[in-house]
């Protein structure tokens, strides 16, 4: 219960993407933004049917990004897992996510590439500042 009011605040909080690093064997190759995604915004809801939705920007990854994905996400507290769609990785599927920091301003998702786990890309995210007018945000850290 806890966890899950760390990504979605008392009703709702919005996340974006900050960086994404790249490891091999735990150590990390290398450090970039994905500059398609840098202005899309992901925001998880804290009712019962845990809706998600997830707001592309005017930068997009691919010519077949849509504006907005509406799903669900899931978290396992068992395995640490927070399961979500992020359209930059795949637009029609959810992924399962190791979540290896979480508090109230920021996240650390850690998704592996190989059935050995040894090469993962670790994605950070940051609350979405709250500004007057801001259409992504209705609630603060």
């Amino acid at each position: 219960y806890i966890y899950t009011k760390l990504f979605t605040g008392e009703n709702s909080k919005t996340w974006k993407l900050k960086i994404v690093e790249e490891t091999l064997a735990g150590k990390v190759l290398d450090r970039f933004p994905i500059e398609c995604a840098t202005d899309d915004r992901y925001t998880f809801f804290a009712a019962t049917g845990h809706a998600y939705e997830a707001v592309t920007g005017r930068n997009k990854c691919s010519d077949t990004e849509k504006d907005t994905y509406e799903d669900v996400w899931t978290f396992n507290n068992a395995s640490a897992t927070l399961t979500m769609l992020l359209p930059f990785f795949v637009e029609d599927s959810p992924l399962s996510f190791i979540v290896r920091e979480v508090d109230k301003t920021g996240m650390k998702l850690e998704i592996f590439l190989d059935e050995a786990n040894t090469s993962s890309y670790r994605i950070h995210f940051d609350v979405q500042s709250a500004f007057a007018g801001d259409p992504y945000m209705d609630c603060c850290p």
